[in-house]
């Protein structure tokens, strides 16, 4: 078909050459011209060749799997709030609101090897999770009211379940990463489900600032934020915190642990081909000029 392709465009040339009463009459002339027209055929099929990528991605939070609730200034409480899980607190060590009101069914480090071992763990899965290829871009799009299948869905500024009472539908059985390039936000009464076999331990939202959750609202997944982490009234979570730069603060919610996800997916993105478009059409500008120039010799 490319020969097919070049030959045509070749007794075009030779057409215009007659009508023009341009007579060629050496094969080196028709050899120049052809070898032109591959040339710039070429050139152009490099501006378009793209190769298909493909990463094995198996997130893991280590050490920092074995808590709900990590944070670096503070974990602050108002009303009953029940964490189902281990809490760790590193730098810091300002937790307060619990035992009473709060309660916390789990082991709580507050400053320890164990809560900084907790800490940088997370930070490491957050910049693991932020690098990973997209694929799919939601910058803008309200996650209310949508239906998603395993992936990487990026946002390059803020994302939320904007809708009052919007929900956000997780289907079938792989990992959900959630890149936020900002803020976090869900509105009241809003809620994520979990369809087919969804593992809340394998959702993740990396979130470049802080995370709000709006009161009344259901949330799953592990939110893994740079700032802080805040929840309204009578929140229901299922999924582990990490703030690493700041602080979780709770109200009357209730918080339950999830175990670490269990398993890998393939992620397949497209990338251009290494070749500069735009340099390659100045080169592909230049060789039609001279080519059209030597015709009319």
């Amino acid at each position: 078909m490319f020969s097919y392709t070049v030959c045509i465009l070749i007794l075009k040339v030779r057409r215009i050459n007659n009508a023009c009463n341009f007579h060629i009459h050496t094969s080196a002339r028709i050899i120049f011209y052809t070898n032109m027209l591959l040339s710039i055929i070429s050139i152009a099929l490099l501006c378009l060749i793209t190769t298909t990528d493909s990463l094995t991605v198996c997130p893991t939070m280590r050490s920092a799997a074995n808590f709900t609730v990590v944070a670096a200034s503070a974990i602050s409480n108002t009303g009953f709030t029940v964490i189902n899980g281990n809490l760790a607190i590193s730098p810091s060590v300002a937790l307060t609101g619990f035992n009473p009101p709060g309660v916390i069914n789990g082991v709580t480090e507050l400053g320890t090897g164990i809560a900084l071992q907790a800490q940088q763990d997370a930070t490491t899965a957050y910049n693991e999770l932020r690098s990973i290829p997209l694929t799919a871009q939601m910058t803008g799009v309200d996650l209310a009211g949508k239906i998603l299948a395993p992936g990487v869905y990026k946002f390059d500024s803020a994302a939320g379940i904007y809708s009052p009472a919007g929900i956000l539908t997780l289907n079938g059985t792989g990992i959900y990463i959630f890149q936020v390039g900002s803020t976090l936000i869900t509105s009241a009464n809003s809620e994520v489900r979990l369809i087919n076999g969804v593992k809340a331990g394998c959702i993740f939202w990396q979130i470049g600032s802080s995370a709000t959750l709006g009161q009344y609202s259901l949330f799953i997944g592990n939110i893994l934020a740079y700032a802080s982490v805040e929840f309204a009234i009578n929140v229901t979570y299922y999924g582990n915190i990490y703030a690493q730069t700041a602080a979780v603060s709770f109200n009357a919610d209730t918080v339950t642990h999830q175990l670490s996800c269990d398993v890998c997916q393939t992620i397949s993105n497209s990338i251009p081909g290494s070749m500069n478009c735009n340099s390659s059409l100045n080169i592909m500008l230049y060789i039609s000029i001279m080519f059209f120039i030597l015709l009319l010799k």
